[in-house]
């Protein structure tokens, strides 16, 4: 194959990749957990979703232990949106809603310090 050859082919391939959709699982049920125990720093915290509102918090909850939580609780599970939000300081709190900005808003809220800032937010229909 010539350079040429190989220049097209190439360009071939990666327009397959980039037109091709990349299909993310869609679950039921989706939960966030949180590391209770670090809590006053940057916490760990997992997503994780499932066909059940149990599947989905193992799910939360391996993913917070695999990023180094202790003391991983689900702080929210959610059929639509749901939110976490932490201060750094101890503050947290979360929030579910049928948009992620309403969870978002929920979480920012339950945390309740000026200085919180929402972490991560899922929606199991985007």
């Amino acid at each position: 194959m010539n350079k040429f050859h190989l220049s097209i082919f190439t360009a071939l391939v990666l327009s397959v990749a980039i037109a091709t959709p990349a299909w993310a699982d869609t679950y039921k049920w989706g939960a966030i957990a949180l590391d209770t125990e670090k809590a006053e720093k940057a916490p760990a915290w997992g997503v994780g979703g499932g066909d059940t509102e149990k599947d989905a918090s193992d799910a939360a909850l391996k993913l917070c232990k695999d990023e180094g939580g202790v003391v991983c609780k689900a702080a929210v599970t959610y059929e639509q949106c749901g939110a976490l939000a932490v201060d750094g300081k101890g503050a947290a709190g979360w929030g579910k809603s049928p948009t992620k900005g309403g969870a978002e808003k929920q979480a920012i809220d339950g945390c309740g310090a000026d200085s919180c800032s929402v972490v991560t937010s899922d929606c199991n229909d985007e």
